[in-house]
């Protein structure tokens, strides 16, 4: 008898569910749970079920029994309810089904309905499913077999016996339409409250029955299977990334397909030291292919004129938006959705250039992407802030990834593509040249300042310095300060010689956020000069020197000063002011440049200079590079002879320095020659040995150039208390 009434129910019910085969058109649905309290042994839990129609069939019931099943208890049932307001089973439209395809290339419509409803579970079980049946699929489906004849099955599982649970909740749209020829991502997003790791995979579509929670797996036609259930290109392409859900594929037919989505859920067990599957939700999905993408879709990813604040440049035409000075972000909307997926991680698929041309460097892209992986906004991040007045221009490029930016429906942006950032607001940085001296008459030195209120300091990067040298037409670059307040520079490149032979011009500019901020205004050094051009000045004491220099640029001079130091065992002594003029006076007052001296020194070894101060600002003072004076002593008559030059060639004829009668002083007879920088060039012993003469060369025996040179020579006998030094010039001349 109990076989009799079990063959009668199943006669039943397949009659029920052929009988409603023919009008209604299931195309997908997902089921989800989410834990709400326990009582005693028993566990209450929410459902929450989402059912996908063709609207081409009838509509759906305004309630639907879900069933829970385990090996280990009774089966329980409860009645969800379509979540208000409600539609009467109607449905709504998918929100993204035709993002891509027309509802027209589409050739259907699906619209969502969504339940909610309470079950009590009476214990925990390892094996408890929840499942919802009905009938049945649209017979338009290609890669199922008989479609119209095939059932609709969904299911989600969960294991209580280590915790009671709330599954992965899908939120992202499972309906879609996508169209031939172009690859899609598409991304099954779920959310997950407990911290629990999901797996994701593709798995077979289902038909059976809700009540024994006994499904059965539906064929596919010939040429696909459950994990390749879409005609693609290159055949058996389709894949999904396990760890984000993520379905790439490209379609080559136009066709109506079905697949299904498995996410499982696995919790640690800290006691077994095991990850433990704890659940699973399953999403049943219809999919349409068609031939075209609508014309919008196919534009690819356009940037939105219309969205607010952008307008169109008069001049140039191009869509603008304005920006503040230090803005770091840029924020892009789209027409159609972009495909997050084709996004380079590392921010190359957009150029950013400078008023200048130069590129400002991009550090990241920010999508706003929803559930789906997708967004119409996308913000990027500058390594460094907009900081300079004008117009930057953001274009498009194919990125590291090796494409530009693809929108939802798998066409990328067009390469170049731009957007226009107008920059207003920014900063003058101010900044000024305000001296150059030579220092000891060894280097130039340039000083400047700056208003550090004026530009914000934290972008400054370094000080650049640029010399023009006499006769060039621009700037070099000579040297770098790094630290921002350090106001001067030596440049070593110009030594005391090239001091003496020129006047050297200079500015500075300032680098912020990789930009130079303007050069400066320039200023030169003084050379000072003697008109006949001889130097050094050797025994002066009744000629007339004419000296001059150029007039000083770095502020208005008011006078010039001349002075002169005396060097004492190799240091330079303190300044004092030459005061035997036959100028009318010193200071000289500007804009003359000219001073007429008579030199009465003591024999020794002197130097010329002059300096101006600003009058405004006293810090500030520039020296001149220095004339070099030898006042000599001649030698007694008749107790040595020098000779006033040699000839180094070895020819046997005053190859060397030869001093007669020097074998006279017994005590002391050393010569030491110097260069005309005052630079001590060679020396000899305490006693000069004519026999090994000085021959012209430097100490390491090193022939110097030829020239004229200065000599002391200092003489000691002891026994008569007789000494002196002698003082003088000898000129090498190589004859060969």
């Amino acid at each position: 008898m109990k076989n009799f009434f079990k063959t009668i129910f199943t006669v039943v019910a397949i009659l029920a569910y052929t009988g409603t085969a023919k009008a209604s058109h299931n195309a997908g649905g997902d089921i989800q749970y989410e834990y709400i309290s326990s009582t005693g042994g028993t566990h209450k839990y929410k459902l929450i079920m989402r059912l996908y129609r063709d609207v081409s069939g009838i509509t759906l019931p305004t309630s639907a029994t879900v069933y829970a099943c385990s090996a280990n208890y009774s089966t329980v049932s409860t009645t969800l309810s379509e979540i208000s307001p409600g539609t009467s089973g109607q449905g709504v439209v998918a929100p993204t089904l035709f993002d891509c395809v027309s509802s027209t290339n589409a050739g259907v419509t699906i619209n969502v309905v969504t339940y909610e409803g309470e079950i009590t579970l009476p214990g925990n079980a390892p094996d408890w499913t929840f499942a919802f049946s009905t009938c049945c699929r649209n017979p338009a489906v290609d890669n199922i077999i008989n479609p119209s004849s095939q059932g609709f099955y969904i299911e989600a599982k969960l294991n209580n016996q280590i915790g009671q649970n709330t599954s992965p909740e899908f939120v992202s749209e499972p309906v879609r339409a996508f169209c031939v020829g172009r690859t899609f991502n598409w991304k099954q997003s779920t959310v997950e409250p407990d911290g629990d790791s999901l797996f994701y995979r593709i798995s077979h579509v289902k038909a059976g029955y809700a009540s024994g929670c006994t499904p059965t797996n539906i064929n596919y036609a010939a040429g696909w299977t459950y994990d390749q259930p879409i005609t693609t290109s290159p055949p058996q392409s389709l894949t999904m990334n396990p760890n984000t859900g993520l379905i790439t594929f490209k379609p080559s037919s136009v066709e109506i397909d079905v697949m299904a989505v498995t996410v499982d859920e696995y919790r640690y067990d800290s006691t077994l030291y095991v990850w433990r599957k704890i659940g699973e939700v399953n999403r049943d999905m219809q999919i349409a292919i068609a031939s075209l993408c609508t014309p919008q879709a196919q534009a690819g990813v356009q940037l939105d004129y219309q969205a607010p604040g952008i307008y169109q440049d008069p001049d140039n035409g191009l869509p603008t938006v304005d920006y503040n000075c230090l803005d770091s972000t840029v924020t892009l909307k789209f027409k159609v959705k972009l495909d997050c997926s084709s996004i380079s991680p590392d921010g190359t698929d957009f150029r950013l250039t400078k008023p200048d041309g130069q590129p400002l460097a991009i550090q990241s892209f920010t999508a706003n992407c929803d559930a789906n992986n997708e967004a119409t906004q996308m913000t990027i991040k500058l390594f460094k802030p907009l900081s300079k007045n004008g117009k930057y221009f953001l274009y498009s490029k194919v990125g590291n990834d090796g494409n530009t930016l693809l929108n939802k429906c798998g066409f990328p942006m067009n390469e170049f593509d731009t957007i226009q950032l107008n920059v207003t607001g920014c900063f003058n940085a101010i900044y000024e040249m305000e001296n150059v001296t030579i220092e000891k008459d060894q280097n130039p030195v340039i000083e400047w300042s700056a208003d550090t209120s004026s530009y914000p300091d934290y972008l400054f990067q370094e000080w650049q310095i640029f010399r023009k040298d006499p006769g060039a037409a621009t700037y070099a670059k000579v040297g770098t300060v790094f630290n921002q307040y350090k106001y001067d520079f030596k440049d070593g490149q110009i030594g005391f010689i090239k001091v003496d032979q020129d006047s050297y011009d200079y500015r500075i500019d300032m680098k912020l956020n990789d930009d130079l901020q303007g050069a400066s205004n320039d200023i030169h050094s003084i050379l000072l000069e003697r008109d006949n051009g001889i130097v050094p000045i050797v025994d002066p004491d009744t000629v007339a020197i004419n000296l001059q220099w150029n007039q000083y640029n770095g502020w208005a001079v008011d006078s010039y000063t001349v002075f002169l130091q005396e060097k004492i065992a190799g240091t330079w002594m303190g300044e004092w002011i030459h005061d035997h003029v036959a100028s009318p006076q010193n200071p000289v007052l500007a804009p003359d440049t000219s001073y007429q001296m008579f030199v009465e020194l003591a024999p020794g070894e002197y130097r010329v200079c002059i300096r101006t101060t600003n009058p405004t600002d006293t810090q500030y003072t520039a020296y001149s590079n220095c004339l070099p004076i030898i006042i000599t002593t001649p030698p007694v008559p008749d107790t040595v002879v020098v000779p006033n030059f040699i000839t180094p060639n070895g020819d046997g004829v005053n190859d060397g320095f030869i001093i007669q009668n020097v074998d006279d002083y017994e005590d002391l007879s050393q010569l030491s020659v110097y260069n005309r920088w005052g630079d001590r060039v060679w020396q000899s012993n305490y006693l000069y040995d004519n026999s090994n003469p000085w021959r012209g060369t430097n100490m390491n025996g090193v022939k110097l150039a030829d020239g004229v040179y200065f000599y002391t020579l200092e003489l000691l006998n002891a026994s008569d208390n007789y000494q002196y030094v002698v003082n003088g010039t000898v000129t090498i001349m190589d004859a060969q």
